[in-house]
């Protein structure tokens, strides 16, 4: 019972996740759409928690941030403001940084390769490009123009799609080139990220492979 409620919870957080990057490009830029992306984002942050529902200390540090990223994002819905999305982003990568933590920890545990396990591990691998899109407007709101897109520079009223659409590119390691990094920092950001991408799959591979061995030589 128990592992079929893992199950469950890992499919809830993956198809929040999924749902969230599919409805991003169609309703970025409306008013009501942008409504619908941040009740999505709820979604994805209430899922996540209960993913770390069976880790006491992560689930303490992780709602508070949680809370907060829900309160900062409906603010930023009613009054958009630099001070509200500079919260708001930080929040959501120090929340999405624990929950990764979470995940990294659980896919190590020794035991069979269970659908919750393999649901795990994708949404993992998302919550990275999440974390990373979240430090990609940081670093656009602490150095505007830091990122170009088609040669242009990215503002600061640049629609969430532009970073969460260069994030996933660039863990997949995709880089097509319309929109590459221009500041020192973005570069180096960009650069860790390919790298986590690259070493994702991996270490994952390794770890469930190890868990799997694990188990099996248990009497």
């Amino acid at each position: 019972m128990t592992a079929n409620r893992e199950d469950r919870r890992a499919l809830f957080l993956l198809l929040s996740q999924v749902s969230f990057l599919v409805l991003t490009p169609f309703l970025e830029g409306d008013r009501i759409g942008e409504l619908i992306l941040v009740l999505s984002l709820f979604v994805i942050l209430v899922a996540a928690s209960a993913e770390l529902a069976a880790n006491h200390i992560l689930v303490r540090a992780t709602i508070p941030l949680a809370v907060l990223s829900m309160v900062v994002s409906l603010v930023f819905y009613i009054h958009p403001g630099k001070i509200a999305a500079f919260i708001f982003f930080i929040s959501l990568v120090l929340f999405l940084g624990c929950v990764a933590v979470g995940l990294y920890t659980y896919l190590g545990r020794s035991g069979a390769i269970t659908p919750g396990r393999i649901y795990s591990s994708i949404s993992l691998y998302f919550i990275l490009g999440l974390i990373w899109f979240g430090l990609y407007n940081l670093i656009n709101m602490v150095y505007p123009g830091s990122f170009q897109e088609s040669g242009v520079p990215v503002g600061l009223k640049a629609l969430h799609g532009t970073f969460l659409y260069f994030s996933m590119e660039t863990l997949t390691t995709l880089g097509y080139g319309d929109i590459i990094p221009v500041h020192p920092v973005a570069r180096m950001c960009a650069t860790f990220e390919s790298a986590a991408g690259i070493l994702y799959i991996a270490i994952t591979v390794a770890r469930l492979v190890s868990s799997y061995q694990s188990a099996n030589k248990q009497p």
